[in-house]
């Protein structure tokens, strides 16, 4: 329980760090994304799921809806990370028409199972009925959009870790380990089909993925806003 808060209070002051730049107009797709992460984050924590669970007509429709904002969390900063690393192809592949049937389509599949298992008991990822062999698959199919955007970007932040430059050194170092830890909770994922007492060590690996990916995305930000003031005084 206190992991899941520790998390969302980094991914949240990590993301408080956008928004002076978003109000001036500037990065705002990628503040957007971090907004989107924390509060998939933020639903999830116990007593917030507890509290709007109970409000909630449709048992655990909360769990779905956080996983909805986070897949759209996910692909606004796949995005913008494909296109930092001017990666045109890999930027279609997670928005284009490629990455919005893949978008959909895990979606609609989870939607489909969530309908049939949803009041199996009150719990984030229907934790409650881990027994159900639809429910662990349920879990599952949420880590795999996730690896998805990894897997695609991975190749492209690997080639920054041997950069001249110390901050995309930086940035690439943060965002490797998070995208690897993204594949690596999919993997587990797969391994709880069949041994569901993995799942809890899985669900901390995707807490720390999340840390590291904002890590790596907060890191590009400031070294940004850095140069950007660096030439100002140049110029001034």
């Amino acid at each position: 329980m206190l992991i899941g808060y520790l998390i969302v209070v980094i991914l949240a002051a990590l993301a408080l760090t956008r928004v002076p730049s978003a109000v001036r107009g500037r990065n705002v797709l990628i503040s957007l994304s971090a907004a989107a992460i924390v509060i998939a984050f933020g639903l999830i924590t116990p007593n917030v799921y507890g509290n709007l669970d109970r409000l909630s007509p449709v048992p655990n429709i909360v769990d779905l809806v956080a996983k909805l904002i986070l897949f759209t969390g996910l692909l606004l900063a796949g995005t913008q990370v494909a296109r930092a690393w001017d990666a045109p192809v890999t930027q279609r592949r997670i928005s284009g028409r490629v990455g919005t049937i893949v978008f959909l389509a895990v979606f609609i599949v989870e939607v489909i199972i969530f309908a049939v298992v949803h009041d199996a008991g009150r719990a984030v990822d229907l934790a409650n009925n881990l027994s159900s062999p639809l429910v662990r698959v349920y879990s599952t199919l949420a880590t795999a959009y996730p690896a998805y955007i990894a897997g695609l970007l991975l190749p492209h932040v690997r080639k920054g870790l041997s950069s001249p430059k110390r901050s995309t050194r930086a940035t690439s170092i943060f965002l490797f380990v998070g995208f690897v830890l993204a594949i690596a909770r999919f993997a587990l994922g797969l391994v709880t089909l069949f041994a569901p007492e993995t799942y809890y060590v899985g669900q901390v690996v995707s807490g720390v993925a999340a840390i590291f990916v904002a890590l790596g995305l907060a890191t590009a930000f400031f070294a940004r806003v850095g140069r950007r003031r660096q030439t100002q005084r140049q110029f001034s």
